[in-house]
């Protein structure tokens, strides 16, 4: 255990930058030593457990994420791991010896090492029952898909679509809303999530390559009310089912999919816009948090928490590796995000 006057060197990950759009992943970060400064007011140290990649990380890899890159930055954005130092008041001193699931601090530190600094309001204690590997994957996507759902209740709508529906995302907002009674229409690229999604509960999964995927989307969103896009794509994919959706339907635009992953690349139609009422949102779950208070965060923990225990929410996981294997499994995931999530074995 590290104490707060000792100065101590342990691995992580950093950015690499480059303009080079054909690097792999990859070779966008190198395995490097950091020093662990002394804690600022408000900041705990963690020692790392588990940490995964999500789409999110890529883009910020490639330097197109919506936090400026720099380089020798370290990376990496949520992840499991126990507090061993707190400077942060009594809820830092609460959280000492816990395991907390966590994000990082945006411009401090990443969370792919062995040890990371971050916020303590940006921890979160999680159930004996959660394995390490999924305790550290509850906050960016499951938190997403449930905040998802609930604004697209608040909107009104009946059912929603969701664009990528085979991410943990899209599979998260299926069984979230089919727990709130509300009705989902899953697009997906590949044939052979049709029946997955099916499975899990989504009321109608079109197939975006099927020569009559619009009028079929259509036929959809008017039957059961679907006013409520969830937008993991952007790009053309977000008019494109606008299009095919009710008068006073609204995007939730949350992602950015597309293999370019242009950040001036979302696409919208002026006239549906103008004329049939059409609105178009962002989520970004960062900001969600920073503006939620601590009761309102914690609330959306032991209810995203609740729900892994209950066995409606699970992360689907391809590979748990240690560093030395994380440039392979780190680069197979950017090209099958399907396939489930790779998690970092932090500590040997």
């Amino acid at each position: 255990m590290l104490t707060n006057k000792m100065t101590k060197t342990v691995k992580g990950l950093a950015l690499v930058l480059s303009d080079d759009s054909e690097l792999k992943s990859s070779q966008r970060v190198k395995l490097i030593e950091k020093t662990l400064p002394a804690l600022k007011p408000g900041q705990v140290l963690v020692r790392m457990l588990a940490a995964p990649v999500n789409p999110s990380d890529l883009v910020y890899l490639l330097g197109k994420y919506g936090l400026a890159p720099q380089e020798g930055a370290f990376v990496g954005f949520e992840g499991c791991g126990i507090v061993e130092q707190a400077h942060a008041g009594l809820y830092g001193k609460w959280l000492k010896g816990k395991r907390v699931a966590i994000s990082a601090q945006p411009g401090i530190d990443g969370v792919w090492a062995e040890y990371a600094i971050t916020k303590a309001n940006y921890c979160l204690p999680v159930r004996k029952e959660l394995s390490d590997e999924q305790a550290a994957t509850i906050i960016v996507n499951p938190c997403t898909s449930v905040c998802l759902v609930e604004r697209a209740i608040t909107l009104g709508s009946k059912a929603i679509v969701i664009n990528a529906a085979a991410s943990q995302v899209g599979k998260g907002a299926i069984r979230y809303a089919k727990l709130k009674g509300i009705k989902t229409i899953a697009t997906v690229r590949s044939e052979a999530n049709v029946e997955v999604l099916k499975a899990l509960g989504a009321d109608c999964v079109l197939l975006t390559t099927d020569e009559d995927f619009e009028q079929s989307l259509k036929d959809c969103a008017v039957k059961l009310q679907a006013k409520v896009l969830l937008d993991a794509v952007a790009a053309e994919d977000t008019p494109r089912l606008l299009k095919a959706m009710p008068n006073s339907s609204t995007a939730l635009v949350y992602g950015r999919l597309t293999e370019t992953y242009d950040p001036l690349g979302g696409l919208f139609n002026v006239a549906d816009v103008i004329f049939r009422d059409i609105k178009i949102e962002g989520f970004w779950l960062a900001k969600y948090i920073g503006d939620a208070s601590a009761l309102q965060v914690l609330a959306l923990s032991s209810k995203v928490q609740k729900l892994f225990a209950e066995g409606i929410f699970k992360t689907d996981i391809y590979a748990s590796v240690g560093f030395d294997d994380f440039p392979q499994a780190l680069d197979h995931y950017a090209q099958h995000k399907s396939d489930g999530k790779v998690i970092l074995k932090c500590q040997k």
